[in-house]
């Protein structure tokens, strides 16, 4: 336990106020209070005690008028002031707080993570034990019960519906059965059955990975993967991910041969960057190369346990917002020729910003590491002993990381993903994306 006599508390906690100063607090007690000062104050009428209060989220303040100073320190750098406080709201809220702070860190130090989440939170811990056997039961259990109640048509008739090809796999099954056929068999792998959502055709697809750099098609196979968009009337979007040090030379190469595959075909492409160095490689190439700015520089809070967050219910607004959201950030984009931008449906409403953009549905991705744990599990035995795998034997086509079942989220290669099925269920909440500038449907299978 903490002891009530000379205690020192994080600012987030309590922080103190003379007149407009916020003063560092260096010790408090339910009967005094010792504040650090850079000059001397005179003539000091209240002090105001904010309080974080744990079970509501907020600041609790205290002005109190009955005090006395009793000392003053002089220190080469500081003044501490001493006072006494006769004040029986100051003394509870003191006690409460080094109550609340008590427990915290004796959960915090003794507790496991779920333990101490579901007494801070309210977080469900009983339910992280409970995990699905197989991917495949994880994936029909998911999509189980998933439909519209209303649906219009007509509500969707300016938008571009695409599929993301984002490994090994999907290059090759594309390449075999061309668009309608791949669509219906992965409509059957995911066993989302008769969604009106995927009956409509397919106009693009996204051609690469955002997060790892392993599962980018060599550039022979990502040529004939365009040969066949263009003769299958289909446009192509390209997914790069990070550029690392070692690999900006062979993404050169593969942009020239892309920007040249380009002009002979006479065919304008996407490419969608999460690197700011990917604008060099592209440079002088915007006849027919687009840049598309990717979701892992479209930056925002993305968890399934965000909603266990301390004051999440009463600040989804605040997270609505994010830095595309500013007006000269946006400016500074379009400087830079980037005009779309790639959303994820992540569980909370989004505020979209100017222009016509994309979102991913139904999988976001919450983490991703340049140095793959999912490799590291499988040569090491230590998902925490990582490095950056250049020649992957590609352990990602038979393996992923469980995750329990209520958080709906799976380890893929080297990112976390989680299942946000909010569009799929509903349809107005996807009708006012599109009324506010979404005019395109990526669908990310796994």
């Amino acid at each position: 336990m903490i002891n009530n006599e000379n205690c020192v508390l994080p600012s987030g906690l309590v922080t103190c106020f003379i007149g407009d100063r916020e003063l560092r607090i260096l010790d408090i007690a339910s009967d005094r209070i010792s504040l650090r000062l850079n000059e001397d104050i005179g003539g000091i009428a209240s002090i105001l005690v904010a309080f974080y209060v744990f079970s509501e989220n907020r600041y609790e303040e205290i002005v109190i008028n009955d005090f006395k100073l009793l000392n003053k320190e002089n220190t080469e750098f500081y003044k501490i002031y001493r006072f006494e406080i006769n004040d029986k709201y100051y003394s509870n809220n003191v006690k409460k707080i080094l109550n609340n702070y008590s427990k915290y860190v004796t959960l915090k130090t003794f507790g496991s993570e779920s333990e101490f989440s579901q007494e801070m939170v309210n977080y469900p811990s009983q339910e992280d034990y409970k995990f699905y056997s197989f991917f495949d039961d994880m994936k029909r259990e998911w999509m189980k019960d998933i439909y519209y109640e209303d649906y219009d048509d007509t509500v969707l008739s300016s938008v571009d519906y695409a599929v993301s090809l984002h490994n090994d796999n999907m290059y090759k099954k594309y390449l075999a059965l061309g668009i309608d056929k791949f669509l219906d068999y992965y409509i059957d792998e995911i066993y989302i059955g008769n969604h009106p959502l995927f009956k409509n055709k397919i106009s693009r697809i996204y051609i690469g990975n955002e997060f790892c750099h392993n599962l980018f098609p060599d550039i022979d196979m990502l040529l004939k993967i365009m040969d066949k968009a263009v003769y299958e009337g289909i446009e192509v979007t390209l997914s790069f991910t990070y550029l690392r040090d070692c690999l900006i030379n062979k993404t050169k190469a593969d942009i020239d041969e892309i920007y040249s595959w380009c002009v002979k075909n006479n065919k304008n492409i996407e490419l969608v960057i999460n690197d700011w160095g990917m604008l060099n490689l592209i440079e002088y190439k915007d006849d027919y190369i687009t840049p598309v700015l990717g979701v892992l520089l479209n930056k925002r809070k993305k968890d399934p346990r965000i909603k266990y967050k301390n004051g999440y219910k009463n600040h989804k607004d605040l997270m609505a917002d994010n830095s595309l959201n500013s007006e000269t950030y946006s400016q500074f984009l379009n400087k830079l020729l980037i005009k779309r931008y790639e959303y994820e449906s992540c569980g909370y409403k989004m505020n979209i910003a100017k222009g016509k953009h994309s979102i991913h549905i139904p999988y976001y991705v919450t983490n991703t590491s340049q140095f793959c744990p999912l490799y590291a599990m499988c040569t090491n035995m230590d998902r925490g002993n990582q490095m950056l795998v250049i020649n992957c034997p590609k352990y990602c086509s038979d393996y992923a990381f469980a995750y329990p079942k209520h958080l709906k989220m799976a380890g893929i290669y080297n990112s976390l993903f989680s299942f946000d099925d909010t569009l799929l269920k509903e349809f107005y909440l996807l009708k006012d994306y599109v009324d506010n500038g979404i005019d395109r449907i990526v669908f990310n299978f796994m």
